[in-house]
């Protein structure tokens, strides 16, 4: 991304903000923004992924998890999508808070995902974190499709079993098509996820909060006046 002053993309995400709570078409109000704004694609591409309008923002972060609770209830895992998100974390791409709380990446690395040294990294900040809370039980659900899924799951379990916690991985053919999302929590930032379930938990970002130390590219969270979140918002853990 350029070296441009953050105001610069804050203005064009207010913009973006206003022109979605407006109802205004997704797309094309990102590229008006975008072009009025001269966005880069790396720019563009933050506000798409982080920028939604007010109603849409609150509806999920209302559900998303906070304090405990979710240590005692089935804990099922977006696998791909909270692994690839840690792996960005240490690889250092940009990551992003989006205007419904929720942590994401632009790595955009599903299809191409392999695994390396980096993935067993990942399952090191996973499972240190998963160890210390111990939740009751978990499922992690790995994409199909993608190359070596099945050796993910295998890792998963491996992990899972050294550590005594109560649980399985597995792969699916479209992982969002078995998550109980009326049941339980739900551990992903995908945005499909986020709008079916009745509990979310930002896992990923809960991992690099308590093994990291790191920086947003961007922050969209400020975008919903405080005094809105007052009384639409559950605490969060540690921000």
């Amino acid at each position: 991304m350029k070296r441009r002053p953050l105001c610069r993309l804050y203005q064009a995400a207010s913009q973006f903000f206003y022109l979605q709570n407006q109802c205004y078409p997704r797309e094309s109000a990102l590229q008006w923004v975008g072009n009025r704004c001269d966005l880069t694609g790396t720019e563009r591409e933050l506000l798409q992924r982080g920028v939604f309008s007010q109603e849409t923002a609150l509806r999920r972060r209302a559900k998303r998890c906070a304090g405990s609770d979710w240590q005692q209830q089935l804990l099922v895992v977006d696998g791909h999508n909270v692994h690839i998100t840690l792996e960005s974390a240490l690889l250092g791409r940009f990551l992003l808070i989006g205007n419904d709380g929720a942590l994401r990446d632009l790595a955009g690395q599903s299809a191409a995902f392999k695994f390396s040294q980096v993935s067993e990294m990942a399952m090191d900040l996973l499972f240190s974190f998963l160890g210390e809370f111990r939740p009751n039980r978990i499922l992690f659900l790995f994409d199909a499709p993608l190359s070596r899924s099945g050796h993910m799951a295998e890792q998963y379990r491996r992990r899972l079993r050294s550590l005594g916690l109560a649980g399985e991985a597995r792969t699916a053919p479209v992982p969002e098509h078995e998550f109980p999302c009326r049941e339980g929590v739900v551990a992903s930032s995908d945005r499909a996820v986020l709008d079916a379930s009745t509990a979310w938990l930002d896992l990923a970002r809960w991992v690099i909060d308590f093994s990291l130390s790191w920086q947003a590219a961007a922050d969209f969270t400020t975008l919903i006046p405080v005094n809105v979140l007052v009384h639409k918002e559950p605490g969060y853990h540690w921000s």
